[in-house]
């Protein structure tokens, strides 16, 4: 009994705290899922905020000194719904009850007329002067009354015409219609709940529904307890926050150090060019007496005195073959130079990464201290829901937690079956990764109306260019799409590349066909220079599937 008239006190505490509220505007709506706090701003004279922590990291009440620094974007759907209905709108009344806090807001001239209405004529004007204020009890449960039940002597309501402010009201019976209903069950496993003016549920967070306690712990001291809770919101959204970015400045190492093997290992290729020279030279000379529709031939090596093995195409002249092998030469030796500018160049972005990963790693999980590493990360080229997706963002943050799911903790993200890359003008392009990521790439993630596109007449990466509904391809995205076609092909090296585009939609896959085969109608194609500079702008966007 005693342990009940001190929850009541706690209740009465806060009511207190809150009772200038009724009639003030809501300002703003905020919440953080991924902590569990959500936070209802009115201005009362001056800006008050409410706190409710309904977990997994954060619970209970209180009065916030401040907004939450670290919060979802406004596109999550808890933000929306809070905003949508709440904001802009003025409290009509408030309850401290034993299962949670509840805000009812609305228009005050709505309710005006909702009562007029229900009094109509002279007789009605009357009873309308007569009538109490509209409002609704604000007020902590008492003992021996069952949540819900307002305590005695905690009565206040929004004033009415004719009313002083503050004069008590008996309290609202069903709210009106265009008003709204907020109510929140603090607690580790807490929820929201958005009701419109008739009582029909708009939104419940979690989606899931949860279990929150019968009766809520209020502090005696709301103010210490809001001051408590939003610095716990903070510290643990930044820490996932920290987490995250590490993930993903990890990620991006590994992913640099693959395509500095990768690299290296196309390097490695140019000791084969004065092979391949002299197998064309010898088949040049020799191709006369190989045996017409021969898969492979046996040359004379004049330099060993030995037998050199070749593998030829069936269905063309052995001579007619030799220059294959001179252009596979020649594609060598002209891609040398980019290829070394590309391994520089990774060199030094793994370089600049590695020391991110010492200062992520030394930092303080705090926003002022993360938000600088995050846009080293950016420039990096680790991609901005990366480093958000686990954690909590920052105010008006894109990728803020509300948007894509995070994988959760101890799961990988799901392979992608392209790599993106970006045009100058932030456009993305899409490239296969294989001969079957081609065709997940362009019969399953494009659409009809994107742009497809291939190296014409040799085997190499789908790519594709996610275009709007209607829009045509820009020039200048047009021309770096084609460059990376032509890169990521067996033309790489040419000086010139001939490559075919289409919309998606004229593109088929045959039954049977082999992996990456496909067959296309309405072709178009442009003929691009590879320029050494676009190549290494377009590789450096690389984002990692």
């Amino acid at each position: 009994m005693e342990e009940d008239r001190r929850s009541a006190a706690r209740g009465g505490a806060l009511a207190e705290e809150m009772a200038s509220w009724v009639g003030a505007r809501i300002d703003a709506a905020h919440a953080n899922p991924a902590t569990g706090l959500v936070a209802l701003a009115v201005y009362a004279g001056a800006r008050r905020v409410l706190g409710a922590g309904i977990g997994p990291r954060v619970a209970g009440v209180g009065i916030l000194p401040r907004l939450p620094r670290l919060r979802a974007g406004g596109a999550h759907p808890l933000l929306a719904a809070m905003r949508a209905h709440l904001v802009g709108r003025r409290v009509l009344a408030i309850e401290v009850r034993g299962d949670g806090v509840a805000v009812i807001a609305g228009d005050l001239s709505t309710v005006k007329n909702d009562q007029d209405d229900e009094l109509p004529g002279e007789a009605g004007s009357a009873a309308a002067a007569a009538a109490p204020a509209p409002g609704l009890s604000l007020a902590a449960p008492a003992p021996g009354l069952g949540p819900g039940s307002p305590a005695p002597g905690l009565s206040l309501a929004a004033p009415a015409p004719g009313l002083s402010p503050g004069s008590p009201a008996p309290g609202l019976g069903p709210a009106p219609a265009a008003a709204a209903r907020l109510e929140l069950a603090p607690g580790r496993r807490g929820e929201v709940r958005l009701l419109d003016g008739a009582g029909n549920l708009i939104l419940r967070w979690p989606p899931q529904g949860s279990a929150p306690p019968a009766e809520i712990a209020y502090p005696e001291d709301p103010l210490a307890a809001g001051a408590a809770l939003v610095e716990a919101s903070d510290d643990a959204a930044a820490g996932q926050e920290k987490a995250a970015l590490a993930r993903a400045v990890k990620a991006r190492r590994a992913a640099l150090e693959r395509r500095a093997e990768a690299v290296r290992g196309d390097l490695g290729r140019l000791g084969s060019v004065a092979r391949l020279q002299k197998t064309g030279q010898l088949l040049l000379a020799q191709g006369a007496r190989v045996p017409r529709g021969a898969a492979k031939a046996l040359l004379d090596d004049w330099e060993t005195g030995g037998k050199i093995e070749v593998a030829l195409d069936p269905a063309r002249p052995a001579k007619a073959q030799a220059e294959a092998f001179f252009a596979k030469a020649r594609r060598y030796q002209r891609g040398e130079a980019v290829m070394r500018a590309r391994l520089a160049e990774t060199e030094r972005a793994l370089e600049a990464i590695a020391a991110l990963e010492a200062d992520v790693a030394a930092a303080e999980a705090r926003p002022e201290a993360l938000e600088p590493l995050a846009q080293r990360a950016r420039s990096l080229g680790v991609a901005r829901a990366e480093i958000a997706g686990a954690g909590a963002a920052v105010a008006g943050e894109p990728g803020a937690a509300g948007g894509a799911r995070a994988p959760r903790a101890g799961r990988t993200a799901p392979r992608r079956p392209f790599h993106a890359y970006r045009s100058a003008s932030g456009v993305a392009i899409l490239v296969g990764r294989g001969a079957e990521d081609n065709d997940a790439l362009t019969t399953k993630h494009a659409r009809p109306h994107d742009l497809w596109l291939h190296a014409k007449g040799v085997a190499g990466s789908h790519v594709v260019v996610p275009l709007p509904k209607g829009a045509s391809c820009p020039a200048d995205v047009l021309v770096d799409a084609a460059t990376l076609a032509a890169h990521f092909s067996d033309a790489r090296g040419e000086a010139v590349c001939e490559v075919s585009y289409v919309q998606r939609r004229y593109v088929r896959k045959p039954r049977g066909a082999a992996p990456g085969a496909v067959v296309f109608d309405r072709e178009k194609v442009i003929a691009v220079r590879i320029e050494g500079a676009r190549l290494s702008r377009l590789l450096a966007t690389k984002e990692e599937g």
